[in-house]
């Protein structure tokens, strides 16, 4: 029988909230992150952020375009960083596959580009009103070439709010491509969230005005961070080439000093790392079993960890999941680790694997499209 009981009561008192879905919530993040320019070609279940900020433009004095393709789009995205507009790309995982040589473009000359990712099922179209998490992987790994990058996944609204701004500001103080990565379930689902986790805050411009003798790729901080210029401000020439360069920006083979450069855009990686987000905990910070998720299954995994009562059990949600801080190895030692994500992989258990905050974590998977529903949760973590 499907028959269930169940006794709806009243709330206490009058409560005030915001009622909003994820694409919102990553549009008004990309808002309160100083956006200036938004460019993308339509793709579910993306579209929606590209939308919202056009419904924004005018009075946010927005540039949003709708892009012949993703190609287009992502280029656009990095010739308008380069000219000093903070950009935001919103695709899926397929429009991202074509924007990969646009992200090395980004990473080799330096310049500040965020893309949000709305994850649906694939290879190719797949499935595309559907949900998963199957594209870590390839936004950690996209683009030819090393250099350092920044990937959140957030859980709920407050977060994709707080970290699409983050995004923003962080591509811009460290002149990297950084990238929010929700998923169907997340961006199509409506909450009610407070206004609290809402604040709208000025954001930082990392730009210096240019003097003669300006460098565009100046060696000498250690923390491979070069003074970044934008052309017209200043005296200095702002040179950018998808080649090996030189401190001024012009083409060189010299072999030692591509070494350097190449360090250079590396380096920042510890500082990323060094102020990596946390990962929330719910449960016994001492339990001896430990299940972690990341992205949408926020509170999936909270609230099917109270339901079955699992008092050995803490759940860990990354919403930062590239770079990870190796501190956090702590947490997870000598305890039963179980990792629990929408792909049929275990993308991010095998990371926390590579990584070395996690020996032999045990893989939850689903990958059918649809997300973890909490009754299925709940058996889950009772045969733990």
């Amino acid at each position: 029988s499907h028959d269930r009981e169940f006794s709806l009561s009243a709330p206490s008192g009058p409560t005030r909230g915001i009622f909003l879905s994820g694409t919102e919530a990553v549009g008004l993040g990309a808002l309160s992150g100083g956006v200036d320019f938004c460019t993308s070609y339509p793709m579910s279940p993306s579209t929606g952020v590209l939308a919202f900020l056009a419904e924004q433009a005018e009075k946010f004095d927005l540039v949003v375009e709708q892009a012949t393709d993703e190609i287009g789009a992502a280029n656009m995205s990095v010739g308008a960083s380069y000219a000093g507009a903070r950009t935001i790309i919103t695709t899926s995982g397929g429009g991202f596959s074509l924007m990969e040589e646009a992200v090395s473009l980004a990473a080799m000359t330096e310049t500040p580009l965020t893309i949000h990712i709305a994850q649906r099922p694939g290879p190719a179209t797949g499935l595309p009103t559907r949900t998963a998490q199957e594209d870590l992987n390839l936004v950690r790994c996209a683009g030819g070439g090393e250099f350092a990058r920044a990937i959140y996944a957030p859980g709920d609204g407050a977060e994709a709010f707080a970290l699409t701004a983050k995004a923003l500001e962080t591509a811009d103080r460290f002149q990297i491509p950084t990238f929010v990565l929700t998923d169907q379930f997340l961006v199509d689902s409506l909450r009610t969230e407070k206004p609290a986790d809402f604040p709208f805050r000025p954001s930082r411009r990392e730009i210096v005005k240019t003097g003669v003798d300006y460098r565009r790729y100046d060696l000498s901080s250690p923390d491979g961070l070069s003074p970044r210029g934008v052309p017209g401000h200043g005296q200095g020439l702002v040179c950018a080439d998808s080649d090996e360069h030189d401190e001024s920006g012009h083409i060189t083979e010299d072999l030692n000093l591509r070494k350097s450069m190449v360090e250079k855009r590396l380096a920042r990686l510890s500082a990323l790392a060094a102020e990596a987000i946390a990962p929330t905990r719910f449960g016994p910070a001492r339990a001896k079993k430990v299940l972690i998720v990341w992205g949408s299954n926020k509170h999936l995994a909270r609230e099917a960890r109270e339901e079955a009562g699992a008092d050995d059990l803490a759940v860990y949600h990354f919403s930062q999941v590239y770079p990870l801080s190796p501190k956090w190895k702590r947490f997870f030692k000598n305890r039963k680790v179980f990792v629990l994500e929408n792909n049929a992989t275990g993308q991010f258990a095998d990371l926390l694997r590579t990584e070395r905050l996690v020996e032999n974590p045990e893989k939850i998977l689903k990958y059918d499209g649809l997300p973890f529903f909490l009754e299925e949760a709940v058996s889950i973590i009772k045969k733990l």
